[in-house]
């Protein structure tokens, strides 16, 4: 996952969709979360979760950390 990009990300949340999927969250590893923080585009749409102040929300999609470091799953 070292070629993950904000790009990738949106067309990989778009795919999907297209299958008629809801995506309720996205998985991702901390050291995928630390390289997609480093891609400007990412980093400008996460935001902090009025929820849980711990949460962050990609385009108003949960992100869950996980504790594997190279990982990335749609939910």
């Amino acid at each position: 996952m070292n070629d993950i990009s904000a790009k990738k990300i949106n067309k990989l949340i778009e795919q999907f969709e297209e299958e008629g999927n809801k995506v309720e969250a996205l998985e991702i590893g901390y050291k995928t979360y630390a390289i997609l923080m480093s891609d400007q585009k990412f980093a400008d749409k996460v935001t902090k979760s009025a929820e849980n102040a711990q949460g962050r929300l990609y385009k108003k999609i949960k992100i869950k950390l996980i504790p594997e470091k190279h990982h990335f799953k749609i939910k």
